[in-house]
């Protein structure tokens, strides 16, 4: 019975690894016009996600105008330190003692073709969903995730990470 386990343990650390080598056919990238704001001023961030394959993919994009790209990519927002901040955009809720936020859910999205050497491009307003009232330098990157192509019943998912973009509040 214990070397069933271990077989299975093994099989999925195999597939893990076969997925994570598995090369993206997409690039994800960020850019601010803005890279140092004032407490209190927006942020708006840029996100370009590109086709790099010789196929057309399809995307994850929210309905709607421009301007929601949190709704199809994970954003991270790190202080100097290297603590990510938590989302404030979503509902409140209190557990032991301390109120957290949890990121808003988008039930409204869409996949979009993109055709090869083509790119998709849309914003977010990067305020609107982390606390940047405290002065200090922030990271913020982006992580796009698309369904894999392949035709196994199992869904995979394949992720593209932005590069880094530092900003930083001032008073």
């Amino acid at each position: 019975m214990k070397s069933i386990a271990v077989y299975a343990l093994l099989a999925l650390a195999l597939q893990t690894i076969c997925i994570a080598q598995q090369e993206s056919p997409i690039t994800a990238s960020i850019t601010t016009p803005t890279p140092t704001i004032k407490s209190g001023t927006e942020l708006k961030v840029y996100v370009t996600i590109a086709n790099t394959s010789d196929h057309t993919v399809r995307l994850y994009k929210a309905l709607g105008p421009d301007g929601q790209a949190e709704a199809a990519n994970h954003i991270d927002v790190l202080d100097a330190d290297g603590k990510k901040l938590p989302r404030i955009d979503g509902p409140a809720i209190q557990m032991n003692g301390r109120i957290n936020h949890l990121p808003k859910r988008w039930i409204s999205r869409t996949t979009i073709a993109v055709e090869p050497g083509k790119s998709s491009e849309d914003f977010l307003i990067v305020s609107n969903l982390f606390d940047l009232s405290k002065p200090g330098k922030y990271a913020v990157t982006v992580r796009h995730e698309m369904r894999a192509d392949d035709s196994n019943p199992d869904i995979k998912l394949i992720y593209a990470k932005s590069n880094t973009i530092t900003i930083t509040v001032t008073e």
